[in-house]
């Protein structure tokens, strides 16, 4: 707070505010007293410092997730390689797997559309809905009217990994909080 802040807020409480509104601020006061004696009672740790300190244990929390789904990904990418390209050699899976689907930890490259990751995720989430059954038919006209070929050219825009994400997510291989949470960090969101 600035000083001059705290002179306008000192000349209402003495100067301008009547009965009622001293009153109010008196008891504000004294709820504030007791709530920093409660905080000096767990540490001294008052509510901004608290939710300071918890936001960073969440995001250690959550890189630590991204990481796990990153994983997952690296595993269903390999998965879907095996089963397309059996013959494949440990040393070119592993190449693939490096420039499709990097190890956690590894820097992450960019993904090879041309598209941003936010036109990326529109038009999955627009893939998906038509797959599932679940889109407004005045979306479907819409994407129609737009481009017959719509799926086709979504589909072919799309990296390999969110390829691979879409395709366990459709067979249902990856539950809708997994598939979601892959899905914005292979793009990068």
């Amino acid at each position: 707070m600035s000083r001059k802040e705290l002179e306008f807020i000192l000349d209402y409480i003495l100067n301008k505010a009547d009965a009622s509104e001293f009153e109010v601020i008196s008891k504000a006061m004294k709820r504030r007293g007791k709530d920093m004696k409660v905080f000096e009672s767990l540490g001294g740790e008052g509510p901004s410092a608290m939710a300071r300190r918890m936001a960073g244990e969440l995001q250690t929390g959550v890189g630590a997730t991204l990481e796990g789904v990153r994983s997952t990904v690296r595993g269903f990418v390999a998965d879907i390689i095996r089963k397309n390209a059996p013959e494949i050699g440990e040393e070119d899976l592993a190449a693939l797997l490096d420039e499709y689907a990097p190890p956690p930890g590894a820097g992450r490259k960019a993904a090879t559309s041309s598209l941003p990751a936010e036109a990326l995720l529109g038009m999955v989430n627009s893939f998906v809905e038509y797959s599932r059954g679940v889109m407004a038919p005045s979306r479907q006209r819409e994407l129609w009217e737009a481009n017959a070929r719509w799926q086709d050219e979504y589909w072919s825009a799309f990296t390999p990994e969110v390829k691979a994400l879409v395709k366990a997510y459709l067979e249902s291989r990856i539950d809708d909080s997994t598939f979601g949470s892959a899905l914005l960090s292979v793009l990068g969101l």
